[in-house]
Order: structure tokens, then sequence, then C-alpha cells
């Protein structure tokens, strides 16, 4: 399991501090967490005390992987067994998860990339519960990154109206409260750039859920690894 040892809450954070180069928002699920490899974990230690609801989380787990869509299993075990009931499968998820590295391959290869960077912040920007993002994003080792559960589908309209009248963009404080004059956003759905702003940068982590993708504004460049997102990036810092 990867470690995140680099803490950026010490970067600009004041209106009166300098203004971010770039800030870099990633999505979790099936961008920067394999999240059906996730679920299966959360599955297997589900099932060293209850067989039934093991049986119950491995369909839930083929519809959503069949369909691309996401669920908070951590959600769907409270419904079943209750919170006393998760304690102990959260305990043992959390140890199994130890042993496995559940990023996409490329995953901390941009967090390291983006780490070097003298003048840039990377956050998740993710869809789904509180509770269950929380989870997920604190057992694949990610938990000392900023982050933002939202409920919006289309996060492109809510990065844009983080965008002032100057055209810099203020982000919220759970994604640390900087101020940056750039925006590179990676998702895997092709509706989250849905009113992406024209000066943001967007990447789509192309996958067999491509509904949408016939929308994609021109400013969002279809890629199939993360490892793209770096030698993209790379590119356009020498031009």
């Amino acid at each position: 399991m990867p470690l995140l040892s680099h803490n950026q809450s010490w970067r600009f954070t004041t209106v009166n501090d300098n203004i971010l180069s770039t800030y870099y928002i990633l999505d979790l699920d099936r961008t920067l967490l394999d999240t059906e490899g996730a679920a299966l974990l959360m599955r297997d230690a589900a099932s060293w005390s209850n067989a039934d609801l093991a049986a119950q989380l491995t369909q839930k787990i083929n519809d959503s992987s069949l369909y691309g869509e996401s669920f908070s299993i951590r959600d769907f075990i409270v419904e079943q067994v209750g919170e006393e009931g998760l304690v102990a499968i959260e305990a043992k998820y959390r140890e199994l998860m130890l042993n496995k590295d559940v990023l996409n391959p490329g995953a901390q290869e941009l967090i390291d990339y983006i780490h070097t960077l003298p003048d840039a912040v990377w956050g998740i920007l993710t869809y789904g519960s509180q509770s269950g993002q929380t989870l997920k994003i604190e057992a694949s080792g990610l938990g000392a990154s900023l982050y933002l559960v939202t409920h919006e589908t289309f996060k492109g309209d809510q990065i844009t109206s983080w965008r002032d009248e100057n055209g810099l963009y203020h982000l919220p404080e759970e994604l640390g409260g900087y101020i940056t004059k750039k925006i590179v956003f990676v998702d895997d759905k092709p509706f989250s750039f849905k009113g992406l702003a024209a000066d943001c940068r967007g990447y789509w982590v192309k996958s067999l859920f491509d509904a949408g993708k016939e929308s994609l504004p021109a400013h969002v460049t279809p890629i199939q690894s993360l490892l793209e997102v770096i030698a993209l990036e790379k590119q356009l810092s020498i031009n």
C-alpha cells in the first residue's frame, strides 16, 4: 500500500499569499483507485464473519462493475448488519489493505510527479457518501490527501463555479482553500466534464463505460493510463 508522507497543507492558503500555478483535481473511483479491487477486499473481510453478507456483496460488486456504477459498500454493509456489525469487518478490511496496493497503474507516479512541481497541489474530488468515500480514501493509503466528497454529478459545473471574474479559482476549504490560476481535472466519466471552463485542462481516463464521450469538451483529452497525464503535462511544460 502506498504511503503519502508529503503534507501539502503548508502551501499557499490565504488570499494575501502567493497564487498557485496549477491545482490538480483527481477523481477517486476507477481513476486513482481500483474500485473493484478495493470492493473485493471488503467482501473478503466480510466473509470472515458473515458468508451470507459476502455473497450479497459479490452480487452488488458484479452489478456495479457491469454498469460502471459506484455504490457505497460501507453504507450497504451498515444497512445489513448495522454500525456495530461493521466494526469487525472494517478492522479486517484495513488489515487486508495494508498488504495490497489498490491504486490504479500510474496513480502513485502521477501523485509523485505533482509533488515535484514547485507551484502545484493536488486533491481528490469524489462522488458518493461521506462515510463510504472517506473509508476508501483512508484505507487505500490516501488519507493524507486533501479531498472533497461531492453529490454533484457534473463536476465540471462545480469546478467552474469556483472561478472568479478575474479567472482565478478559489478552492473550497476541503481542498485546502487555495487560489490557483489553472485547474487540471482527471476523471473516468465523460459526463463529469460537463460545464468545465475552457481555461481548464481535462483528462478523461477511457474505460468501457464511455456514455457521453461524444459530448466531451475540446479541452478534455482522452487517455488510456494516468501515466499519459504525466507525459502530456511534461510536454506542455516544455512548449
